[in-house]
């Protein structure tokens, strides 16, 4: 068979294998029967000789039709990554129509926006770091739209262009270029930004992923107001040198679903100002945490949430395939092999739940017990 199919890097995870295929930087969940016929096909040397191996279970087009199953499988999972690349527009300084200067702790970052609509897709949510000073900044970023393309510029570099439509692309590009001066890193050092919100009890952290509207950024908000830390809301990102994940500085963004729920435990959470900018999302307020005591921690869970209106508070294990259908959807995660094979392993210390919930008192409980029994880190 055509051995260059075959992915670069399997790891078993109870009942499921995960592997990753190099050429096209992708992650698939597949069970240990599927698995075993992909070795078996993989291992034959043709067609003929992979039905040979497993006629005497399967009638001739049962074998024609497996063979062309893995194949299409193998074929799917190859195809080529493509890294999206930037045309080479310069800066227009003339966009520059609105400036703000933030202050993260030691660096002044210096933003330009374009209009009032473009700066709404970041500043709600580092707002609580604006500042009137006028040092000179430690970076400089540009965000403006032109000819319906958005365009992030980093001291006059371009990051991307896109589509306005795809204004998550220049989010996601301008967290991970602000990360990588809060942290002194480049984009190289990181395993990925996980699609994920990540608490921390001042020893070691917990990721929290789950699909939109599952209570996922509700449930760290209060756990934000319970004595625990927000170490990262949606974009969780982890470091190659440590496999820690680390501080990311942007506000809990909460649905108007959540308003009266927060508004009697968050202080002051009524004066938060409310942003209306996707009718998706609706009405949102960024909720901003006080800073975690360390810049990164080891996280020791991936906690699936699951809110359900007057179900019991349950936390129990699950399976990888569930933890990755969600997690990987929406993340960024390198395409260097290195990376890969840090990732695999690095889910294969972690310990995957998912949690049930309805009662605000019981889920804090139960998210404490777990801290509690997490090992000590030094």
């Amino acid at each position: 068979m055509i051995t260059s199919l075959a992915p670069t890097y399997k790891k078993e995870f109870g009942d499921y294998w995960v592997l990753w295929y190099a050429a096209s930087n992708s992650y698939s969940i597949i069970n240990s029967d599927f698995k075993l016929l992909l070795d078996t096909y993989l291992a034959s040397e043709t067609t003929t000789a992979f039905s040979s191996t497993i006629s005497n279970v399967l009638n001739d087009s049962d074998k024609a039709q497996i063979s062309d199953t893995l194949h299409n499988y193998l074929e799917s999972c190859n195809n080529p990554y493509t890294p999206a690349t930037t045309n080479l527009a310069q800066l227009d300084s003339s966009h520059r129509k609105i400036s703000k200067q933030y202050i993260f702790d030691t660096k002044n970052v210096q933003i330009y926006y374009s209009s009032e609509l473009v700066l709404k897709t970041i500043h709600p949510s580092i707002a609580h770091y604006c500042n009137s000073s006028t040092h000179k900044a430690d970076v400089t970023f540009d965000i403006y739209l032109q000819n319906d393309d958005l365009h992030l510029f980093k001291d006059k570099h371009l990051i991307s262009c896109v589509p306005k439509s795809d204004y998550h692309l220049i989010q996601g590009k301008f967290i991970m270029q602000l990360l990588c001066v809060l942290h002194n890193k480049v984009e190289q050092d990181w395993i990925g930004t996980l699609h994920g919100s990540t608490i921390t009890d001042g020893n070691s952290s917990m990721l929290f992923v789950g699909k939109s509207g599952k209570g996922k950024s509700t449930l760290c908000a209060l756990l934000a107001a319970n004595g625990f830390d927000l170490l990262a809301d949606d974009v969780s990102p982890l470091l190659s040198k440590n496999q820690h994940i680390y501080y990311n500085p942007l506000a809990i963004s909460l649905k108007e679903g959540a308003f009266n729920l927060l508004q009697p435990i968050v202080t002051n959470f009524e004066t938060l100002p409310i942003v209306e900018f996707n009718t998706t999302k609706g009405r949102l307020k960024y909720m901003p945490c006080r800073l975690p005591g360390k810049q990164h921690y080891p996280c020791h869970s991936i906690i699936l949430v699951n809110y359900q209106p007057d179900s019991e508070t349950k936390l129990e294990t699950v399976s990888i395939k569930h933890i990755l259908e969600t997690l990987i959807e929406d993340s960024w995660l390198s395409p260097n092999p290195k990376h890969a094979n840090q990732f695999l392993n690095w889910l294969n210390g972690v310990t995957l739940y998912q949690l049930t919930y309805s009662s605000t008192a019981s889920v804090v409980t139960e998210i404490s017990t777990l801290f509690k029994q997490a090992p000590k880190t030094l």
